[in-house]
């Protein structure tokens, strides 16, 4: 399996989590497992812009939407062009 292949296995197991708890154990390995080099070219700036979107949907001006509800929508607009 290529890198592309397994990226994209990767995000299709993360979508489908729906447990807070797992979703944060995931996100702490990464954290663990993902090595930051010294010359970091994120900058703060950057970073911050990144935590926006999150920060809206937890404050509820945003809503995120689940694997099944982003098929689901695609499924919608693709039928809607077909007329």
């Amino acid at each position: 399996m290529d890198s592309a292949a397994i990226k994209l296995e990767l995000i299709q197991q993360l979508m489908s989590i729906v447990d807070d708890k797992t979703l944060r154990k995931v996100a702490n390995f990464f954290k663990k497992e993902v090595v930051a080099d010294e010359d970091n070219d994120i900058t703060d700036v950057e970073f911050a812009q990144f935590r926006v979107e999150p920060a809206r949907r937890d404050r509820g001006e945003i809503k995120f939407h689940t694997q099944e509800e982003s098929m689901a929508e695609i499924r919608r607009l693709i039928a809607g062009k077909g007329r």
